[in-house]
């Protein structure tokens, strides 16, 4: 029987940041809304990450076990999800990053974290047990319709990165050895899910098996993980995360270059790689806006800007900085002007909707790699803590509260 979490009260005691955090970071080359003072910033953080936690952090699937609920607000979850689905390996991924970074302020966390580490084991994909199966559905099942027992890149990435901030946190000497666990799923992403000779990430297990691998040769901007490539060399020794690191920067560059040159916007989806990366047409895999920038690529400023935050790569200011000032161009420093899909040329598309959370919460850690977008920083931190939980889904509610986790300094690094 599944049901919502409600183990933990309310917290009100802040206690002090972790170390190599993006708090110590961002004394260099980063900056928070102003007009607050930290503990005023945590405590907004604190106060939305029991709201999301109340609602979204499931128990169930088994004794110990906990998962994020993606549609337990009762609203949809799109994403090509089969019917009745509870859970994501996206979701499962944030869920743990939420998990180990919240610890501080959370006595519990880290059971809950050994729960969703527990439910992640009794999901692997197909492929390689070190990988998730993607999509479960009521009765905790695999979804069969939507090939649910295959890998997304994204949800590996980010619960291996868990798994080495556990391991930095807590010690792997208790019931989970989580460096064990880490380098294990490092491993198989590496195996499965980064091309081999070229070394870009693949959108999952399953593309050379999919209509003759026609998506072989496809990456997916929201999987642009820097951050996590660097950390994932630093705790193996192995240098190809470093190549891939370096050819995510090198894709970005290209399409930067040759398709966006005014905005540095991003597509969904970038196919032709190695030797021709250019945006994916529309309806390549998951809709008409699969070659713009739209609700996977929102995720991108977010994963390239922390590379700058916690490590001070240079190549991630140079291109988020032309992104930035287009966007505070393009709606006049008005959060309520920001649209939600946009053609890389910077017109939004015919069917846009305007203002969401999403957008908002990814740019605004965007926003916080330097002082010339305080205006703009200030201005979206307002709109996206003003959200109510209520008011929007698991998508929007679980990036604002990792990009709020991000913007108050406590993101950190293994």
């Amino acid at each position: 029987m599944k049901f919502r979490h409600g183990l933990y009260g309310l917290i009100s005691i802040l206690l002090p940041a972790i170390g190599g955090s993006v708090r110590d970071a961002q004394s260099a080359q980063g900056i928070r809304p102003s007009g607050r003072t930290q503990q005023q910033l945590d405590q907004s953080l604190v106060d939305f990450y029991n709201k999301w936690r109340s609602v979204y952090l499931v128990q169930g699937c088994g004794s110990g076990r906990y998962y994020v609920g993606v549609t337990v607000d009762g609203k949809s979850v799109g994403g090509g999800t089969a019917k009745s689905t509870i859970t994501v390996s996206e979701a499962h991924g944030y869920g743990m990053l939420i998990s180990v970074l919240m610890a501080d302020f959370d006595p519990d966390a880290r059971a809950a974290f050994d729960g969703m580490v527990r439910y992640f084991r009794d999901h692997p994909a197909t492929s390689h047990s070190g990988l998730m199966a993607w999509n479960q559905v009521g009765g905790c099942d695999n979804a069969k319709d939507v090939a649910g027992d295959t890998s997304a890149s994204d949800g590996d990435l980010d619960i291996a990165y868990a798994l080495l901030l556990a391991d930095k946190k807590w010690g792997s000497d208790g019931g989970v050895n989580y460096r064990k666990e880490a380098l294990k799923v490092i491993s198989a992403i590496e195996r499965h899910e980064i091309d081999a000779d070229s070394q870009f990430v693949r959108v999952g297990d399953w593309v050379d098996h999919a209509d003759e691998g026609r998506y072989a040769a496809t990456t997916r901007s929201s999987d642009f993980m820097v951050s996590h490539f660097k950390a994932f060399a630093d705790a193996t020794g192995d240098g190809n995360w470093y190549d891939v690191r370096d050819e995510t920067y090198s894709i970005i560059n290209a399409i930067r270059t040759e398709f966006s040159p005014q905005t540095a916007l991003m597509p969904d989806f970038i196919v032709g790689l190695p030797t021709k990366p250019h945006p994916a047409r529309a309806n390549f895999l998951e809709g008409p806006n699969d070659g713009a920038y739209s609700w996977n690529a929102a995720r991108y400023p977010w994963r390239v800007a922390l590379d700058y935050l916690l490590n001070d790569d240079q190549r991630a200011l140079d291109v988020l900085r032309p992104l930035n000032s287009w966007i505070k161009r393009a709606t006049r420093g008005d959060p309520t002007k920001l649209a939600d899909t946009y053609h890389l040329s910077g017109k939004p598309t015919s069917q846009s909707g305007r203002n969401a959370v999403t957008f908002v919460s990814m740019l605004a850690v965007s926003a916080s790699i330097e002082a010339t977008n305080q205006n703009w920083l200030d201005a979206l931190w307002m709109d996206m803590t003003d959200r109510t939980v209520e008011a929007e889904d698991y998508y929007g509610n679980t990036l604002k509260l990792l990009a709020m986790i991000t913007i108050t300094g406590h993101w950190t690094q293994p």
